[in-house]
């Protein structure tokens, strides 16, 4: 009885054994099955992590060129804006310097030799006749271009000769010389800017046209609603004059 107990207890203790390191060798090979899995899921969560990094990453670049395409697009708008003003000033000197054609309400004056008036005179008497007292001189231009101008006038040409400030107008012989052409009657005067106030003003008594008309000259004056001067031809000269430095 007593070996038999002894032989329970000893097999027992081996069944004991035998199921920790069966329960040791299963625990061994789950751990060796789950090993690869494991890994390839800690794999894919570094993956995900990187690629969220990285997507933080084009967001924060994003906003960034965001912000720099609406500051430079700011800058662009406000750089036409400055482009836009800056062209109309030049624009505005421009014709003001007479480099361009223009159009507007103006007048046309027309002068022309005293033909007539000579032929009367040398008929009449012929040893006291000055022939060019009967002629259009340079100075008759002269003071109606001055008087055109203090009448409000903004642009003004004659005979196509745009008149700008360096204009130069005398007479070469029998010719009128203007902005370096030389010109010969008739004469056309063109003026823009109000055809009543323009008008009004050459005809008071003692205007240079009112004198003209009352000699006899043929001269006459013309409105026009819409009226083209061109812009001058000529070149700028400077021998004295020079830009100041800053």
């Amino acid at each position: 009885m007593r070996f038999f107990k002894n032989w329970q207890f000893s097999l027992a203790f081996v069944l004991f054994l035998t199921g920790i390191m069966l329960m040791l060798a299963l625990h061994a090979i789950h751990g060796e099955a789950d090993s690869p899995t494991q890994q390839k899921n800690k794999r894919l969560i570094t993956m995900i992590q990187q690629q969220e990094e990285e997507l933080e990453q084009l967001k924060k670049n994003i906003n960034e060129k965001r912000e720099s395409l609406n500051k430079y697009q700011k800058n662009l708008s406000e750089g036409k804006l400055e482009t836009e003003k800056l062209q109309y000033e030049l624009d505005k000197l421009l014709v003001l310097s007479g480099l361009y054609p223009v159009q507007g309400e103006g007048i046309t004056v027309h002068l022309d030799d005293n033909t007539k008036g000579k032929e009367l005179a040398l008929q009449k008497n012929p040893e006291q006749t000055r022939i060019e007292d009967f002629l259009i001189h340079d100075k008759h231009l002269l003071y109606i271009v001055y008087e055109l101008r203090a009448a409000g006038a903004e642009a003004i040409s004659i005979n196509n000769q745009r008149i700008i400030n360096s204009t130069d107008i005398r007479c070469v012989g029998t010719t009128i010389q203007v902005n370096a052409e030389r010109l010969a009657p008739p004469f056309i005067i063109k003026a823009i800017g109000d055809p009543d106030n323009l008008t009004r003003v050459l005809e008071t008594e003692r205007s240079q046209y009112n004198i003209l008309k009352m000699a006899g000259f043929p001269v006459s004056i013309e409105k026009h609603s819409n009226l083209v001067i061109e812009s001058y031809k000529g070149s700028y000269q400077f021998t004295q004059a020079q830009p100041k430095e800053e």
